[in-house]
């Protein structure tokens, strides 16, 4: 068996997986948790690939126990989660003890095992009774409500919180492209939502750090790499649209720069959004960035209406290389290219590889899962991760996605990015080769 490179030893890196609450909990209504716009989403006829839900999922909010145990019984020292802000506030924005009660006991069952947290506050699953939910600005200051709570009830078990994971999904998937939460389809609104996303972050980390000085705290970016599909210069120019929208939008408020000119255009009558003093919010310290990476784009100039909006069309690359079952090009080396493009431009704090896996389709078979396309897709990453680390990179960890088999958003359950394939229907937990392989690195 291939061993870690010296430079990724869980002596000197830490080593961990990532879930996310919507996508594993299930309990979709218990203990008082109130409706998300994930909820409503998945009700609506056609929006999820396989019709299903996220009702059940993984099931995790009664399986805890033993999925944190399972993670110990692997290595993993460390677990990247998230809180499902629906299960911490009522309909009237107070405190819910009983679905705060649940996160404690997670706590408990993790600490138990030496598994250290690293919690994010919002991953996609916004309350469903907040009116306007990300077009209305009132949403980021409850959101900094909802920071403050858990600062104040959690924050003393919480090392280091991350605010938003991937901003750009919320913005973008939900507002522009619609197959995320909540489906709309409006350029201009895509921006009003991501500003006021970051607007939210800034005010978040203000909140928190009222109540504790002692957390780190940061955001969760899933950064472009866009490569343009040709060298002409309308390709050139459409790959560097794709990368503002995904990387300047919301790295340039993180460091008190205004959004280029080209954004500013798109979002045009809804610009009296962006009030006075909003950028200095979003630009509040940061102690670390995560990363999440899956794969690269390629661009071509945009020939369709709506893609001349975005000003940018994607298509395939045009030397096919192997693909993953959800059809995401293997580009490892583009892990390196981002990351090198981003410390170009903007002054990066401190890095953690926050979410980087496969979707390998592998069944079960004679008792075990034969995911031989995820190991080469890990093994090929945690290479770049060392080439990184080797060229004085400050990257001091690394979270594979996922630790189960989940509720994949607007794919359903027809996507597996877990390295423990779930049975569905029974909710056996079956660890693939993927994790046998980490657990004998780890423990060696």
């Amino acid at each position: 068996m291939q061993s870690l490179d010296p430079l990724l030893s869980p002596a000197r890196f830490e080593w961990g997986c990532a879930t996310s609450a919507f996508q594993i909990e299930g309990a979709s209504t218990a203990n008082g948790k109130v409706p998300s716009i994930w909820d409503s989403f998945c009700a609506e006829s056609g929006r999820i690939r396989d019709g299903n839900d996220g009702s059940v999922a993984c099931d995790h909010f009664h399986r805890f126990a033993d999925d944190v145990k399972l993670m110990a019984d692997l290595g993993l020292r460390h677990y990247r989660f998230s809180i499902a802000w629906p299960r911490i506030t009522r309909a009237d924005n107070t405190l819910n003890a009983a679905g705060l009660d649940f996160y404690k006991r997670l706590l408990d069952a993790l600490e138990h095992h030496g598994i250290t947290p690293n919690a994010t506050l919002f991953h996609w699953d916004l309350p469903a009774h907040l009116s306007g939910g990300w077009l209305n600005r009132e949403t980021a200051y409850r959101f900094a409500d909802y920071a403050e709570l858990i600062a104040r009830h959690l924050g003393d078990r919480l090392p280091r919180v991350a605010t938003l994971n991937e901003p750009w999904c919320s913005a973008f998937l939900g507002y522009d492209l619609g197959v995320f939460a909540p489906g709309v389809q409006d350029r201009a609104q895509s921006l009003v939502a991501a500003h006021h996303l970051m607007l939210a972050h800034g005010l978040g980390l203000q909140a928190w750090r009222a109540v504790r000085s002692d957390t780190m705290l940061g955001i969760v970016l899933n950064p472009e790499l866009c490569d343009p599909a040709t060298p002409d210069g309308g390709d050139a120019q459409a790959a560097r649209m794709a990368e503002l929208e995904r990387n300047d939008c919301f790295l340039n408020p993180l460091f008190g720069q205004e959004w280029p000119e080209e954004l500013i255009h798109q979002i045009g009558p809804h610009a009296h959004v962006r009030h006075a003093g909003d950028t200095a919010i979003c630009a509040q310290q940061l102690d670390f960035m995560g990363l999440n990476y899956y794969t690269r784009s390629i661009a071509q100039a945009p020939q369709s209406v709506r893609d001349k909006e975005r000003g940018y069309t994607f298509v395939p690359p045009q030397e096919p290389k192997p693909l993953t079952d959800i059809g995401w090009e293997i580009y490892p080396e583009g892990l390196t290219r981002v990351v090198q493009n981003l410390l170009a431009q903007w002054p990066l704090p401190a890095l953690w590889i926050t979410e980087n896996g496969a979707a390998d389709n592998t069944e079960v078979a004679h008792g075990s899962v034969d995911d031989g396309m995820r190991c080469d897709y890990l093994r090929a990453h945690f290479a770049e991760v060392a080439r990184l680390r080797s060229a004085g990179v400050d990257i001091r960890g690394y979270y594979v996605w996922s630790l189960l088999d989940n509720f994949e958003w607007a794919h359903g359950y027809s996507q597996r990015f877990g390295i423990v394939h779930v049975d569905f229907a029974t909710q056996k937990r079956t660890p693939k080769r993927s994790a046998l392989m980490l657990q004998g690195w780890l423990r060696a």
